[in-house]
């Protein structure tokens, strides 16, 4: 890699110093002159470094301003600049002794400042790390979603923008603000902390931003535009990855699709939290993949015993699912209660906006099991009505038993 390549030179270049008994020599200057240089170079190209890097980079820098005297008195600095011609930004080309106003100006606690300065950006650092891999994909960039730095060179520009020509900048404001050099150590460190305080209260916002995403993917899901909807969800749980509503709402997508796999995956994560969905949409996962009936009926019936009374959507899905799986298992009567309570549930909550409906056609097949002929073309007439497949197993089980009404059936809540 080329940034850590040339900081690597630059780290041998400055222990060299370091280790010296004598006054650097031009030749010594000018490889340390021109291995910064290097660095200057990589970074423009915005080249990820990693953390420690960073703050390996902040301690190296600091420590050649300190040899300023050195530096000066043992190059020429005024005729290198006059034949290599730098950029004013590229400060160790300038770097002059410090005269004694200004030595007995600085402040007696600078070193600690520059400390503090220095550990502050490097946890700084460690959050836009974080934040531009959590920000790396997805529906909405870093910069949209907090309004802050663009996520392209989000890392290095917080860095470089600090502690190199920013701080340069940030200087001469200071000095136009007749600010004393005695305090711009400080200025530099509060503007740090402001920067770690601000990435503070980014991280302590990404609950808030992941269920922002997490509803985009819920308006998707009910249009029928999995595609976008799984975007949405993945960024949530990529955010969030404890939270068992953005892992049940992949797993309705994955089963939507038909990826029965993919899906059990997602539910069992949100499973092991306790978290009846869970229950409930593993259950029909067993009973559509046609493997294990009897774990099927055991979730949904643990699913029921965990649901309040007051998650009515759950509520008619666990109902309705059991009653698929009893009609399954050929208990027609056990069937025909479950059915019922989910129809019950459907009928009487319609401000909840139940979706699916499915119980009808299911309590029509379950008639035609007890030969009534009434119900059934009741049941059968609310089917065509109000069926509305979520999945494309529900779908292809109403093609298997309800041939003539399948194509019928409206299926944009499958996909659209």
């Amino acid at each position: 890699m080329k940034l850590e390549l040339a900081l690597a030179q630059y780290t041998d270049a400055l222990t060299n110093l370091k280790l010296a008994k004598s006054e650097p020599s031009e030749i010594e200057i000018l490889h340390i002159l021109v291995a910064r240089d290097a660095i200057e170079e990589a970074l423009s190209e915005k080249t990820q470094l990693s953390v420690e890097s960073l703050a390996k980079l902040l301690e190296l820098d600091n420590f050649l301003k300190q040899q300023a005297h050195a530096i000066a008195r043992g190059a020429k600095l005024v005729q290198w600049r006059a034949t290599f011609h730098p950029s004013t930004e590229a400060w160790w080309w300038f770097l002059e002794p410090t005269s004694d106003e200004e030595v007995s100006d600085s402040h007696p606690l600078e070193p600690l400042f520059n400390g503090l300065t220095i550990a502050g950006l490097t946890t700084v650092a460690a959050y836009m790390t974080t934040f531009v891999q959590i920000f790396s994909t997805g529906g909405i960039t870093f910069a949209e979603s907090f309004g802050l730095l663009g996520q392209g060179g989000l890392l290095l520009t917080v860095i470089h923008t600090l502690q190199n020509t920013g701080q340069e900048k940030i200087k001469n404001l200071l000095k136009k603000l007749n600010i004393s050099p005695q305090f711009q150590s400080q200025a530099t460190l509060g503007i740090t902390a402001m920067l770690l305080l601000a990435s503070v209260g980014v991280n302590n916002s990404l609950p808030q931003i992941a269920e922002r995403y997490y509803q985009n993917g819920e308006k998707f899901y009910k249009d029928g535009e999995l595609e976008k909807a799984q975007a949405q969800y993945e960024q949530a749980a990529k955010i969030d990855p404890n939270n068992s509503d953005f892992q049940i709402a992949l797993g309705k997508i994955y089963e939507s699709l038909g990826d029965i796999k993919e899906a059990s995956t997602h539910y069992k994560v949100a499973l092991k939290r306790g978290d009846p969905h869970a229950f409930n949409h593993l259950g029909r996962v067993y009973i559509s993949s046609q493997k294990d009936w009897v774990t099927a009926e055991a979730l949904l019936r643990m699913g029921l015993q965990r649901v309040s009374k007051e998650e009515v959507q759950l509520n008619y899905e666990l109902h309705q699912n059991l009653g698929w799986l009893l009609l399954k298992l050929k208990k027609y009567p056990a069937a025909e209660k479950e059915l019922k309570q989910a129809v019950y549930l459907d009928e009487n909550f319609k401000e909840k906006q139940l979706d699916q409906h499915m119980a009808y056609c299911l309590l029509e097949d379950v008639m035609e099991e007890k030969k009534d002929k009434k119900e059934q073309v009741r049941w059968r007439k609310m089917c065509l009505e109000k069926a509305r497949p979520e999945t494309i197993d529900q779908y292809k089980w109403l093609i298997e038993t309800k041939k003539d009404l399948a194509g019928d059936i409206i299926t944009t809540g499958v996909v659209n």
